[in-house]
């Protein structure tokens, strides 16, 4: 962004190199029971697009964590 200044270690600032672990539960798929819960990791930059796809399978998103 235009004007933002970010401070520390560039591997912080990283954007590309970030990845998130998301904890579902209620997901409906064949290889996971419904009641279960279920992790999933994925890349900061699709963090997005995988929540959207974990409420279109009808699953809740119960937290959001940074991977290391």
């Amino acid at each position: 962004m235009s004007g933002m200044i970010t401070t520390g270690t560039s591997s912080l600032s990283d954007y590309n190199s970030r990845s998130v672990v998301i904890e579902v539960t209620g997901l409906c798929r064949q290889d996971v029971m419904r009641t279960s819960n279920y992790k999933v990791k994925v890349p900061y930059s699709r963090m997005s697009q995988a929540m959207q796809g974990i409420t279109r399978m009808g699953g809740k998103v119960v937290g959001i964590k940074t991977a290391s």
